[in-house]
């Protein structure tokens, strides 16, 4: 009788051990009009891809991005991220990752503020200079820093701005990408632009 009971202890502490999820972290975070999802999968087996899910509510959420590729590390935790251009600006944005057929992510929310009327991004789309003007303010420091779609830094410039900032993104591919601004004081100011190039 004791060794049954034993047997039995040990095999739940393995199916427990089994039913942990192996995204062992997972964050969001509000980039102005985009948001910009990071998360880590634990060392362990190779696993086939992931599914970056997103809905309105917490109930219905679907497939945004799906990773095809091998993910996971057997020796060591893997860092990835994904950034959403086109979150909901009316309703929450509900977050969650899925390694398949069954590995699930807890779920995020993330309420994206509708309006930017701080700044004016132009020309969109741009093949060359990107052009930023702040209504509000002028003149000052700023650090900038440039992401593509899956949160991967692209590029980044300093300096003191006019009336307003003046990048050049023709060596970027074409794509649409986030950029966040830093000034002095520690502001953080985020927009997007699409990149394309001139014929």
């Amino acid at each position: 009788m004791k060794r049954w009971l034993v047997l039995i202890v040990l095999l739940l502490g393995i199916s427990s051990l089994q039913a942990q999820s192996r995204i062992i972290y997972f964050k969001a975070t509000a980039l102005g009009d985009s948001v910009r999802l990071n998360f880590t999968i634990s060392s362990g087996t190779a696993c086939a891809g992931y599914n970056v899910l997103k809905g309105s509510d917490s109930l219905n959420l679907n497939p945004v991005y799906v990773y095809p590729g091998i993910c996971g590390n057997n020796s060591s935790n893997e860092s990835y991220a994904y950034t959403d251009f086109s979150p909901n600006k009316t309703t929450p944005n509900f977050y969650r990752i899925l390694i398949p057929p069954g590995d699930y992510s807890n779920m995020l929310r993330v309420d994206v503020a509708a309006s930017f009327s701080d700044m004016i991004i132009f020309p969109q789309p741009t093949e060359d200079l990107l052009n930023i003007k702040f209504l509000n303010k002028s003149y000052f420091y700023y650090e900038m820093k440039i992401y593509d779609r899956f949160g991967r830094k692209m590029g980044e410039t300093n300096g003191n701005s006019s009336d307003r900032i003046t990048v050049n993104v023709s060596g970027l591919p074409i794509g649409l990408y986030a950029f966040m601004i830093i000034d002095i004081n520690g502001n953080a100011y985020r927009g997007k632009f699409l990149k394309t190039n001139s014929n």
